[in-house]
């Protein structure tokens, strides 16, 4: 049995390992785009948080 047999999977081979790619790219598409959204998210509360600390909210008078 040498590499090449493996690697064919007795003639499923073209199924079996565009499937492990897609499944792949997939799984690094997701972790990326997450990620991605995490940081939006981080940049649009501190932007919120400066905005908030830039108004000077009005002190109850007493």
């Amino acid at each position: 049995m040498n590499l090449k047999d493996v690697l064919d999977m007795g003639d499923y081979g073209v199924y079996v390992w565009s499937c492990y790619g897609l499944t792949f790219a997939v799984l690094v598409l997701n972790l990326w785009l997450g990620k991605r959204s995490l940081a939006e998210q981080v940049l649009n509360a501190r932007r919120r948080l400066k905005m908030s600390e830039s108004i000077s909210p009005e002190s109850p008078s007493s």
